[in-house]
């Protein structure tokens, strides 16, 4: 193992967290409020990738496909918490996450029945190529990856932090009755989690299709199980947990299968994490005990 070879590969490392933060703390985001697994996040996702590469086949403008698929997947979002997630409140919590599993599955094929089941390519010549620093090389869309997921997270906490609405975020994620009863427009606040996390599942959906220029149907199904993952190894509802430990797992992965004769799987990697926080820190890494 050389310095030069582990500097290159935990800049890979971080780009890959930053995917997998984008895909979990959506998730921990509505578990927050709601306590419901929205594993549908990874059809989002997917979405995200489908509508983002339609558009630039049709505009060839990059930026402008980028976002208008993400209020599109927000809008989605939105749609999902209204029309299915809001009417089963009143039931068992699991009953939302078997409409979510099952949402997830018809997304997938959806698109495979719109798309075909095979790999589409979603071709980006102006984010082929990389940045030389030093010994280490970045890859445009390695670079443009980090900078989105830095300017997301940093709008994202502004919002939770600094506005009227994150304020009435963070209040319905301590307890939705009671900021009710204070006058807070509840509804409201969680179709804007539902909006924002949507959007930047779509954002991560885009960049990974032009990061391996493919997007497929079941292009979210392993990102749904990590996200799950990453949540439960944060700490339920954390969303510092969620990001922190959406890093700690990307560099893992990399780390023991680069370095390591472990005979398992980027996968498998996330799932022995997982066992292994569970074991001894149940609570998750930054969650109450």
């Amino acid at each position: 193992m050389t310095l030069n070879l582990l500097a290159q590969q935990l800049v890979n490392a971080i780009a890959l967290g930053s995917i997998y933060a984008m895909i979990a703390v959506g998730l921990a985001l509505v578990y927050g409020v709601l306590r419901i697994l929205h594993v549908a996040q990874a059809g989002l996702y997917s979405a995200g990738a489908f509508i983002g590469l339609f558009l630039y086949q049709k505009t060839g403008s990059f930026p402008v496909s980028l976002i208008v698929a993400m209020v599109i997947a927000g809008i989605l979002g939105v749609a999902i918490e209204r029309f299915i997630y809001r009417p089963m409140l009143t039931r068992p919590r699991i009953v939302a996450l078997i409409a979510s599993i099952g949402l997830m599955i018809c997304f997938s094929d959806i698109f495979r029945i719109i798309a075909g089941p095979n790999q589409l390519p979603f071709e980006m010549p102006s984010l082929r190529g990389g940045y030389e620093i030093g010994s280490v090389v970045i890859s445009k869309i390695d670079a443009a990856i980090l900078i989105g997921t830095a300017v997301i997270f940093i709008l994202l906490w502004i919002v939770l932090q600094k506005t009227k609405l994150g304020f009435a975020i963070r209040a319905a994620a301590q307890d939705i009755e009671t900021t009710e009863v204070m006058g807070i427009n509840v509804g409201r606040s969680v179709s804007w989690i539902f909006f924002i996390s949507s959007a930047i599942a779509a954002f991560g959906g885009i960049m990974v299709g032009v990061l391996y220029n493919a997007v497929y149907p079941d292009m979210g199904d392993m990102i749904a199980y990590k996200g799950l993952a990453l949540i439960v190894i944060g700490g339920f509802g954390s969303l510092s947990g969620t990001v922190l430990a959406s890093f700690l797992l990307a560099i893992a992965e990399t780390i023991l299968t680069t370095y390591t004769a472990v005979p398992l799987s980027r996968e498998g990697v996330a799932m022995l994490f997982l066992v292994l926080l569970i074991l001894l820190r149940p609570q998750g890494l930054l969650g109450r005990a």
